[in-house]
């Protein structure tokens, strides 16, 4: 039963997943408020056009013109920009979800949280879920088959029936969506299909998979049955000669081969010899496909298409290095980390499409200082090199997935893994004889495969435990335990004394008391040593973490059974060190005295409310525990901690970092409920503006630590 239920709680939603999605949602959304209603180009227009007058044309994918055509219709195009936002959010959501499903550790939460924020600030990312080009679905559906992939990796391809579905839904769409997509989604189902069956060897669970694909086909074959579509015959360029040999001829034309003088001829029929040269461009064959001057006619006949190829062939023989380099270039966008020829990339506006809809899709942002902030910053990160290279560079994308997959492989001994590439792999491969242009967002897919890379990187390599294994407790002397009390002091000479002769009130045996003076400017060191505690006076001001350090060192050497640390301000009430005492000797490890585990008349201030609260659930999201009271001083040592803390203590918010540290560790950690002296007032030095300040620093340094341990 217990099995069961912690089954049902890691498929629901978590707090983990809500943050996630958030993070997307928000941020994508604010990048819709800025560039309302949203951003397309003249492709885009077309589409649209084609479902307001039922009237579809193949040349682009009929689905992708239905969805966005219709969405549209509705109210306007932020309508797909959203529905595109959300698809991202869930689908991405739903990626980090399953990686956690095989490590659920606080560190892997936090770090996923932490790339979540980093890809979405990524100009790319968030202008890329408002712009309606059917590669963005496309690449979409790309990142939940790479999270089936993942499963089918780790459970030996063993998939329920929700996820049979998600395959279906991901390799359909994959084909549907871009027309280079059917090869590649019907053979990464087949793929999944035969393994299933292999790893397996269960014929209805294959069968299942298969009806639930076929059926999914069905139902997205929907729209396309329902409509009115024209077929357009074929290329750009018309007939049945396609634009890739027209561009290569570009550069066998600029090559030294010597052409006849009838070819050269023809080619001129088709377009102006000395304008082929000169505006080839191995990086980009725009200005030639594209050209008005570009003779169409000519190909579109089945003579003229016939005498072209013969040419084409003919001359491609005598220099096959032409050819070959002229891929290698052009191909430059994926391979290569250095940009060789201008790369088209993102849109901010629909200036390009304004006088040809009418200004019906101008932006009219509901955001303005969005769109001014966020339009500078995506230039500023396209002006600058290395910045535009690790964003937008698909090269980047690729030897990041191929790096951290390889890793993987090695790390879990598998190579299945790999098979997390071979989508991206199969998509580069569909362009590699067919790119015209250097269009980054062809290569979309490669950022889907980086990121969930990355993720998995993470899930493998993160220590795959919220705690550590429960370490045993040293010996101590339960009857009568040895137990030091630290005092750090820093410029306490009004209150040092008093809080010294507290402690002894108490009367506890063998107890005594050590003051830390970290090189304090008053005359605290004379007035510490006119009492019975012990006093070491450091000769420079290490700071509350290296004055704290030094009472555990001294506890460490002496072969204390108890450490507890106070303040020596007079803040701490010595009356809770007897209890203190006694949670140690009943096992704990690290007993905190709380103002908060319990409710008292201690009233904080909003922003130290704010920040204790903000702290601590850090500290439960790295740790699975709560800590009511996270930046409490008094704090008890049994010999396990006090060799831990002797060992390594931070200089700056010792208190909070030390304690997710100690629960990371799998010591056992307790609070107890503490009044201060003087405090229940909950009147406080600090300004609110320090508290924030504090609170985002600390944080900070937990995530940081946190991801260490």
């Amino acid at each position: 039963m217990k099995s069961n239920n912690k089954t049902q709680r890691s498929n629901g939603i978590e707090l983990t997943d809500i943050i996630i999605f958030f993070i997307v949602f928000i941020i994508f959304g604010m990048a819709l408020l800025s560039f309302f209603p949203g951003l397309l180009t003249s492709d885009n227009v077309d589409q649209i056009n084609q479902a307001i007058t039922n009237s579809y044309v193949n040349a682009h994918p009929v689905l992708h013109s239905f969805i966005i055509g219709n969405l549209t219709k509705l109210s306007g195009i932020w309508v797909p920009a959203l529905f595109q936002i959300l698809i991202f959010a869930i689908g991405w959501t739903y990626c980090c979800k399953v990686a956690r499903k095989y490590n659920d550790s606080g560190s892997n939460k936090i770090f996923q949280i932490i790339a979540t924020l980093a890809i979405s600030v990524i100009p790319l990312n968030f202008l890329y879920s408002i712009t309606l080009w059917k590669d963005i679905l496309y690449s979409y559906s790309f990142l939940i088959l790479l999270a089936q992939i993942y499963i089918g990796v780790k459970e030996n391809y063993k998939y329920t029936i929700p996820q049979m579905i998600l395959i279906a839904i991901s390799t359909i769409s994959i084909m549907k969506l871009r027309h280079n997509g059917v090869p590649i989604g019907l053979l990464m189902f087949a793929i999944l299909l035969v393994l299933n069956f292999i790893f397996n060897k269960k014929w209805k669970q294959s069968v299942c998979m298969l009806i639930t694909f076929i059926v999914t086909f069905i139902v997205f074959s929907i729209p396309g049955w329902t409509i009115n579509i024209t077929n357009t015959g074929g290329t750009e360029v018309g007939g049945v000669l396609d634009s890739t040999k027209i561009y290569c001829m570009g550069a066998l034309l600029n090559s030294d081969i010597e052409f006849e003088v009838e070819d050269l001829e023809f080619l001129d029929s088709i377009f102006d010899i000395n304008d082929w040269k000169n505006l080839y461009s191995p990086y980009d064959g725009t200005s030639i496909l594209f050209n008005t001057n570009l003779n169409k006619e000519v190909l579109e006949t089945e003579e003229g298409a016939e005498r072209f190829n013969e040419i084409f062939i003919k001359y491609a023989k005598q220099k096959p290095g032409t050819i070959i380099v002229h891929f290698i270039k052009v191909n430059s966008i994926w391979w290569s980390i250095k940009e060789h020829g201008a790369m088209h990339s993102i849109i901010i506006n629909n200036g390009s499409v304004s006088e040809m809809s009418n200004g019906i899709y101008d932006n009219h942002p509901i955001w303005w200082k969005g769109n001014d902030k966020l339009g500078n910053y995506a230039i500023n990160t396209l002006s600058t090199k290395v910045v535009y290279n690790i964003m937008y560079r698909p090269a980047v994308a690729i030897w990041v997935s191929l790096i951290t997959i390889v890793a993987v492989c090695i790390k879990e001994r598998k190579k299945g893994y790999l098979l997390i590439l071979l989508p991206m792999i199969l998509n580069i491969g569909t362009y590699v004889f067919l790119m015209s242009s250097q269009d980054q967002r062809y290569f979309y897919p490669c950022f889907m495969t980086e990121y969930i890379s990355i993720i998995i990187f993470a899930s493998t390599f993160i220590k795959n435990e919220k705690m550590r294994n429960v370490k045993i407790n040293k010996n101590i002397n339960k009857e009568n335990p040895k137990t030091l009390i630290i005092i750090p002091a820093y410029n306490e000479s009004e209150s040092i004394e008093k809080t010294v002769n507290s402690v002894y009130d108490e009367q506890i045996e063998n107890c005594d008391v050590i003051v830390i003076n970290d090189g304090s400017k008053d005359n605290t060191l004379e007035v510490a040593k006119r009492t019975n505690a012990r006093v070491i006076d450091l000769p420079n001001n290490l700071g509350i973490g290296g004055a704290v350090q030094t009472g555990y060192l001294y506890a460490l050497e002496n072969d204390y059974d108890i450490a507890i640390q106070i303040d020596g301000d007079g803040q701490h009430n010595t009356k809770y060190i007897r209890n203190v005492i006694e949670q140690i000797k009943e096992g704990n490890d690290l007993v905190i005295g709380s103002r908060f585990v319990e409710k008292t008349n201690y009233n904080q201030t909003f922003m130290r409310m704010l920040g204790n609260n903000i702290i601590s659930f850090t500290i439960k999201l790295l740790t699975g525990r709560k800590i009511c009271d996270t930046t409490s001083g008094y704090r008890g040592a049994n010999k396990n901690i006090i060799e831990e803390f002797a060992k390594s203590y931070p200089y700056d918010y010792p208190e909070p970092c030390t304690n997710m540290r100690i629960l990371k560790e799998g010591y056992k950690v307790k609070e107890i409920p503490v009044m201060m002296k003087n405090r229940e007032t909950g009147v406080s030095s600090i300004s609110p503006s320090k508290a924030a300040i504090y609170m985002i620093k600390v944080t900070l340094a937990i995530l940081l630590m946190g991801l260490k341990y």
